[in-house]
């Protein structure tokens, strides 16, 4: 069953672990959404596995899809969505 969750849920699931360092972000550069994205991507798998694929934003949106369809990632709101894919498309592109 899919839910949706929201950017307020995202934060308080990130924020009830302990507060990361920079050690624990696995080497994320800094910018809007880091800490949304790292909690999303990392409940699930290495953030590594992230940082490796170098998609373009349209490429990063039909995985995030993929995930939610076919891997049992919870639905995304249209602002945490966005917020995840402008992190991921800026920071880790095909251009990286």
């Amino acid at each position: 069953m899919l839910f949706r969750i929201s950017f307020l849920t995202a934060l308080l699931l990130f924020s009830t672990s302990a507060l990361a360092s920079d050690a624990d972000y696995e080497a994320m550069p800094d910018g809007d959404g880091k800490d949304l994205t790292y909690a999303m991507c990392s409940g699930c798998h290495s953030f590594k596995l992230v940082a490796q694929q170098g998609l373009s934003h349209e490429r990063w949106d039909h995985l995030l899809d993929w995930m939610i369809e076919e891997q049992g990632m919870p639905e995304l709101d249209d602002q945490t969505r966005a917020t995840i894919l402008d992190y991921l498309s800026e920071h880790y592109n095909e251009d990286r």
